[in-house]
């Protein structure tokens, strides 16, 4: 704590204006006076015994705000005496400079000697002061006024060859040993008229149990059905019946050729009717999404004797979109991805903006923006995380800077979207385009007066469709001639490694429903 001290001058009293002559002590009086001689005080003074001789800072000293707001943490002092004593009852006066100022100009400190403020910064950049006196004492708290547009500049500069390296050293280092998988849950699950099989699953990765689900046609040859994943948006995590709509998107002809896989992202929700499931961890919006994506996929393959082995396709929207192409970066068995209206680009001005308003402490009510703004922004603005370190988060988020890494892509974007702007396809396009990745490795669809839901992008199912299941020719054919309506028959067991795998039993579930009625694909990639 830092702390000023003023030498302490005899204190003076005022003379007595008493015009009339001193009366007698009555008995009374005198049995009062001598009962405070007793107490042993010779007149009053303050409960501390003493005047105003040091001020020291409490909390609050050497933050960072942008300019004209407060800051974050309110500025406390205490006052002590020549002994070091805190002194109550003392009138403390703020006075800031460079046009800024105190909540309270005055106050009184409190028993313990404290008083404080919140200091609003004025309009300047650079060093600024508040002046903090309690006569004859006073002292200087110091802050710094950022200049936003300037700290943006540095912020939003082009990524460079070093760091897009180290994005990629960072992501060497967290290989994870997937352990202790467990089969939650599981009961038949018809997809439309394919009859499949449910499984809740869970497992831990660096420590924390993360869920999803796996969806199995019945009747598939093993190793014969590619394994397609489903990443949803927002930031409720996703439901069992997404696989539905889904796959009612796909089409009864497409829907039993593939094992479907659907994570839940740490921190969130896996539901299934009233069941819940909250998968551990810290959130980590775009970034640790992939990490769990990719844990998933490694167990699903582990466990699911009908799949493929060591290759899947991926669909995602929104946040799954960017999701989707950042585990296609870092996996080298993602095949293809089909990507709905999602972030590639966090280093555009679209992005720039969403920062700066989070900096002005007005964010924007999206997908990940609260989680950015309390891990990223306001950490950076408060000096807590260097401009390296801040610019780490945006490159690791940004999958058009490693476009040379991405698998066949197809991106479906509208010119209306008012949750992620249509920049960020047009970010894609032209990284793509950079390293000559045209047609057919590469597809952009923009659609014009299209928004963020994909019924608002005409014909944008049977292309994702199409995209999807390119390649696969008479392996998707020959599943769905086993997969319909199929006797469930025993699968051998795969080769792969199902170390710590472990099937409990179920608890009592309803059985499969009946009647299946058309979902609401509005619902999809919320």
């Amino acid at each position: 704590m830092t702390k000023v001290r003023s030498p302490v001058s005899s204190p003076t009293y005022p003379r007595s204006r008493r015009t009339h002559p001193r009366r007698p002590l009555a008995p009374l009086d005198l049995l009062f006076a001598l009962s405070f001689a007793a107490c042993g005080d010779a007149g009053p003074t303050t409960p501390s015994g003493g005047t105003p001789a040091a001020i020291e800072i409490v909390a609050g000293g050497a933050q960072r705000a942008v300019q004209g707001l407060s800051l974050e943490e309110r500025i406390v002092v205490r006052v002590l005496d020549t002994a070091n004593r805190p002194v109550p009852g003392a009138s403390v006066e703020f006075e800031a400079s460079h046009a800024g100022r105190a909540d309270s100009a005055s106050t009184v400190t409190d028993a313990d000697g404290r008083a404080s403020a919140v200091w609003v910064l004025g309009p300047d950049a650079g060093l600024q002061e508040l002046v903090v006196a309690a006569d004859p004492a006073g002292i200087r708290v110091s802050a710094e006024a950022l200049d936003l547009e300037a700290e943006l500049d540095a912020l939003f500069r082009a990524a460079t060859r070093a760091e897009i390296d180290a994005v990629r050293w960072d992501w060497a280092g967290r290989e994870a040993p997937v352990e202790e998988v467990r089969v939650e849950h599981e009961e038949d699950f018809p997809l439309g008229r394919t009859d499949a099989r449910l499984r809740i699953v869970s497992h831990k990765v660096t420590g924390f149990r993360h869920y999803g689900a796996i969806i199995t046609p019945d009747g598939a040859e093993t190793e014969s059905l590619p394994i397609l994943v489903y990443l949803h948006g927002g930031e409720n995590g996703v439901s069992t019946d997404e696989a539905r709509i889904f796959a009612f998107g796909l089409g009864e002809e497409l829907v039993g050729g593939f094992v479907y896989v659907l994570p839940s992202y740490r921190s969130e929700t896996l539901h299934h009717g009233e069941a819940r499931w909250v998968s551990e961890g810290p959130a980590s919006p775009w970034d640790y999404d992939a990490d769990d994506v990719i844990a998933l996929v490694n167990v699903a393959l582990a466990t699911t004797p009908e799949a493929k082995p060591d290759a899947y396709r991926i669909i995602g929207g929104s946040r799954g979109g960017a999701v989707a192409k950042l585990t296609g970066i870092r996996d080298p068995r993602v095949e293809r991805i089909v990507s709905f209206f999602g972030p590639t680009d966090f280093f555009d001005d679209w992005v720039r903006d969403i920062v700066r308003e989070a900096a002005l402490r007005m964010p924007r009510d999206l997908t990940g923006v609260a989680h950015f703004d309390s891990t990223v922004v306001q950490p950076y603005v408060r000096g807590e995380i260097s401009l390296a370190q801040a610019r780490m988060e945006l490159a690791r988020r940004s999958s058009v800077l490693f476009v040379a890494d991405i698998p066949p892509l197809q991106v479906h974007h509208g010119t209306i979207d008012e949750v992620v702007s249509v920049s960020q396809a047009e970010s894609m396009r032209r990284a793509m385009e950079s390293i000559g990745r045209v047609r057919p490795d590469f597809e952009l669809h923009i659609y014009e007066g299209g928004g963020h839901d994909f019924l608002s992008l005409r014909d944008a199912i049977p292309r994702a469709a199409e995209f999807l299941t390119r390649g696969l020719g008479s392996v998707v054919a020959g599943s769905l001639r086993h997969a319909r309506h199929s006797p469930r028959r025993p699968v051998a067991k795969p080769s792969r490694d199902v170390s710590g795998y472990r099937l409990l039993e179920p608890a009592s579930w309803p059985g499969p429903q009946a009647a299946i009625k058309k979902p609401d694909v509005s619902a999809l990639f919320r």
